[in-house]
């Protein structure tokens, strides 16, 4: 599969796999910037991506990013539908400082990560019963 990604900003770097068995390929963005405790900012990656019609973009955080920066994504994962690909529609990484102190994050900094993924189309029916077995509730298969 071949994704079409244009770069608005020159020094936006392209995203690419850092392992051969890698899942998913790493987004960077072009600002630096100190985030304050709690603090939340949209980052740019300076990519317009062309997702394949019948597919999305997962965004989410990098595994790293809790443990080692204090940072998390404040949206928790991103979905970027195939027609979100107008000429000026760049992609934004909504990073948060979850740490007591500021972060400092950069330019050239693996923010997040990303993999494409087909899309399955459903037919939603409305039914009077589900015909399964009540499990119990929220969180009812652990304590």
């Amino acid at each position: 599969m071949k994704l079409p990604v244009k770069r608005l900003d020159p020094s936006a770097l392209l995203p690419e796999y850092k392992t051969p068995g890698a899942a998913a390929f790493d987004l960077t963005t072009i600002e630096t910037k100190i985030l304050e405790p709690g603090e939340i900012h949209k980052f740019k990656t300076g990519l317009v991506f062309c997702i394949p019609a019948g597919h999305f973009m997962l965004v989410a955080s990098r595994s790293s990013n809790a443990p080692k920066r204090g940072i998390s994504m404040a949206n928790g994962i991103g979905i970027i539908d195939s027609d979100y690909c107008g000429e000026h529609d760049e992609l934004h990484v909504v990073i948060q400082n979850i740490s007591p102190k500021p972060v400092t994050i950069t330019q050239g900094e693996r923010v997040a990560q990303a993999i494409i993924l087909p899309v399955p189309r459903v037919e939603i029916l409305e039914v009077r019963q589900t015909g399964a077995v009540d499990r119990g509730g929220f969180g009812s298969t652990g304590k």
